[in-house]
C-alpha cells in the first residue's frame, strides 16, 4: 500500500523539483540578460515598462488592459524556443507554462480585480490558461529602409531599428493619452522618447574611427546634422498628436523645448563618447548630467542655455583630444 502511494506521490514531487529548477533557470537567464543588456539600457526598460503600466492603470476603458495583457501573453508563447525541450523533460509541461504565464499576468489581473473588472480579469487568467495549447504563428521579418533619417547617422539607424517598437508603444500611448484627453501623457512619452533616442551613443568607440571624417569640422557638422534631423523627424508624430486632440501653446512650447533639449543632449553624448575611457562614465554622464538636465529643460526652457553651454565646453575639450587624429 505504501509503494503504490509513493508511485502516486512520486510523480508530482519529481514535477514539483523540475518546477523550481526551471524557476532558477529562469531566474538566471534574467539576471544574465539585464547584465548583457547593461546597467542604463535595464534602467531605461524599467521606466518604461513602469510608465506604460501606469497608463494602463489609468485607462478609462476596461478591455485595454485585458488586451494589452493577452497580446503580451500570446506574444511570449509564439517567441519562445524552448517548448519541444520542455515536454521532452518535464511531465505535463503545458501546466508548468500554465503557471508561467499566471505569474507574468499577475499584477493585470490583480489590478482589474482591485477595480471590480472581474470579467477582465477572468479573460486574462483565461488567455494564460489556454495559450500553451496554441501552436505558434511564424512570419518572416523583413528589413524596412529608412529613408527619412539622415543617412551619415549609422549610429541612429541602428538605435531606431533596435527601438522601433519602443518608438510605436510610447506612439500608442501618446494617442491612448489624447483620447483619454490627458495630454500629460503625451508630454512623459516624448520626454521618454528623448531619452531613449540617447541609445545610439552609449557605446565607446574607438578613435580610429574618427579618420573616416576629413578634419574635425567635418566630423562637426556630421553629429549635429544627424541630431537635429533625426531627433526632430521622429518626434514630430509625438507632436502632431498632441497638437491635433488639443493645441496650446503652451504645448507646442514644450514640444519645441522638448525636440531642442534631445538634440542638445544628443549631440553632446555623441562628443563625450570619444573623450571617456569606459562605457561606466558615460553612463555616469548621462543619468546624473545629461538626462535630469534634459528633463527639468523640457520644463523650463531656460535651462536650454545650459545645455547649450555645455555643449560648446565639450566641444572645446573634444577638440583639444581629437585635433591630433588629423595632424
Amino acid at each position: 500500500m505504501k509503494g503504490m502511494m509513493w508511485c502516486k506521490e512520486a510523480p508530482d514531487a519529481a514535477w514539483m523539483r523540475m518546477a523550481g529548477v526551471y524557476g532558477l533557470l529562469r531566474l538566471r537567464q534574467m539576471l544574465r540578460l539585464l547584465r548583457e543588456v547593461g546597467f542604463v539600457r535595464s534602467l531605461l526598460l524599467l521606466l518604461l515598462g513602469v510608465g506604460a503600466f501606469w497608463v494602463l492603470v489609468k485607462a478609462d476603458n476596461g478591455w485595454v488592459v485585458s488586451a494589452v495583457a493577452a497580446g503580451g501573453l500570446f506574444y511570449c508563447q509564439n517567441e519562445r524556443r524552448d517548448k519541444p525541450f520542455l515536454s521532452l523533460h518535464i511531465r505535463r509541461s503545458a501546466l508548468l507554462l500554465r503557471v508561467e504565464y499566471t505569474l507574468l499576468s499577475l499584477p493585470f489581473w490583480v489590478e482589474e480585480l482591485y477595480k471590480g473588472r472581474f470579467w477582465c480579469a477572468g479573460l486574462i487568467l483565461a488567455a494564460a490558461m489556454l495559450l500553451p495549447g496554441i501552436k505558434a504563428v511564424r512570419w518572416n521579418s523583413v528589413a524596412v529602409p529608412l529613408p527619412f533619417l539622415y543617412k551619415g547617422g549609422l549610429e541612429y539607424i541602428r538605435m531606431f531599428r533596435r527601438y522601433g517598437p519602443i518608438c510605436l508603444l510610447l506612439l500608442l500611448a501618446a494617442f491612448a493619452g489624447g483620447l483619454h484627453g490627458n495630454m500629460r501623457v503625451g508630454k512623459a512619452m516624448l520626454i521618454l522618447w528623448g531619452i531613449v533616442q540617447a541609445a545610439a551613443y552609449l557605446s565607446v568607440p574607438q578613435r580610429q574611427e574618427l579618420v573616416l571624417y576629413r578634419d574635425y569640422a567635418t566630423f562637426q557638422r556630421h553629429l549635429v546634422q544627424s541630431c537635429l534631423w533625426n531627433v526632430t523627424v521622429t518626434s514630430l508624430p509625438f507632436v502632431g498628436i498632441m497638437l491635433s486632440f488639443s493645441f496650446a501653446w503652451a504645448d507646442l512650447l514644450f514640444s519645441v523645448s522638448a525636440i531642442v533639449g534631445a538634440a542638445l543632449h544628443l549631440w553632446i553624448l555623441g562628443m563625450v563618447r570619444w573623450v571617456v575611457s569606459s562605457s561606466v562614465e558615460l553612463a555616469v554622464c548621462l543619468l546624473v548630467v545629461l538626462v535630469p538636465l534634459f528633463f527639468y529643460s523640457c520644463l523650463v526652457p531656460f535651462l536650454l542655455i545650459f545645455l547649450l553651454l555645455m555643449g560648446g565646453a565639450a566641444c572645446m575639450i573634444v577638440r583639444n583630444r581629437l585635433v591630433k587624429i588629423w595632424n
